[in-house]
């Protein structure tokens, strides 16, 4: 069966990352007897008269199923997930939805429909202005706290701030352009002492656990691609249950969670809509790309 991959941006300019994702798809589709087929979001055309189409090259695409690897970032999020829409109406079946990215691509989305769902999250503000920092740190009860860019990915565009006055000359300088920018503030989990659990599920299995450590010294980022060490993961009941209920708010067939274990019990930090597969794969020794390709050919069948 031939498997098609939409990634954004041409076969030139994809990060490493992005390529040693389409490579491991790409292996393990071989030898799971699929192919792959890349689709470059340049290469799409969106057609309007009459039915809704999508054109690839100027030409439909045959595909039965799409992956989407949504390798994009906050800006333009609305029209890089339209194009994930139009293969939707041309009846191609997509792994993840349209409606799903969004969710989990804006981060104060993500935010609002966990929290709307119930699902434990550490203490978060949203601001807009220096004005407020103080009551939020108020209310957090001490310093250090987490700042965070909404459009940040893979551990960056994220900071820890020790001081009062570091926190307001940063949140002023970063929301300095008339509040177009607004900052996540999150309260600083201190038994965490830099890590996290990421959790992959794939529907309604959770495929592979991994628990990211940050190395560096001074570094609280547990990242993989910032050096974090990472190590299977053994989860309890709850950071499961938790883990899915993240994933089903958001309307995700595919999908990472991260989650911080704390005094309170487990804490959902972040949803992700394209989760990386190499360090997963390193950490547990599963063939997370071979899970995927047989999900999207039983995807296709049904």
């Amino acid at each position: 069966m031939k498997i098609h991959v939409l990634v954004y941006g041409s076969a030139g300019n994809l990060s490493s990352t992005v390529r040693t994702d389409l490579s491991m798809l790409r292996d393990s589709a071989e030898k799971l007897g699929h192919e792959i087929e890349i689709i470059h979001s340049r290469d799409c055309q969106l057609k309007f008269t009459g039915k809704p189409k999508i054109l690839v090259d100027g030409k439909p695409p045959r595909a039965k199923i799409l992956l989407v690897r949504a390798n994009f970032l906050h800006k333009d999020l609305e029209i890089h997930a339209s194009l994930i829409k139009q293969f939707e109406m041309s009846n191609v079946k997509v792994v993840n939805k349209h409606s799903g990215v969004i969710k989990a691509k804006n981060k104060v989305h993500t935010l609002q429909t966990l929290a709307k769902n119930g699902v434990p999250m550490p203490k978060t503000y949203v601001v807009r202005s220096a004005d407020y920092i103080e009551d939020v740190v108020k209310d957090f009860g001490t310093y250090p706290v987490i700042l965070k860019n909404i459009s940040g990915s893979h551990g960056l565009g994220v900071a820890i701030v020790e001081s009062k006055r570091g926190m307001r000359s940063i949140v002023e300088m970063l929301t300095e352009s008339g509040g177009s920018n607004p900052l996540i503030v999150q309260e600083y989990v201190k038994e965490s002492k830099g890590k996290d659990i990421r959790v992959f599920i794939l529907g309604k299995r959770i495929i592979a656990a991994m628990e990211r450590v940050a190395t560096k010294r001074g570094e609280f980022r547990s990242n993989f691609k910032l050096g974090g060490r990472v190590r299977v993961a053994e989860l309890t009941r709850k950071e499961k249950d938790i883990a899915f209920a993240a994933v089903a708010a958001c309307g995700l067939d595919m999908a990472g969670v991260d989650i911080l274990r704390t005094k309170k019990g487990p804490k959902v930090l972040e949803v992700n809509a394209n989760p990386g597969l190499e360090g997963i794969t390193k950490a547990t020794g599963r063939d997370v790309a071979g899970e995927i390709i047989k999900f999207a050919a039983k995807r296709a069948r049904r």
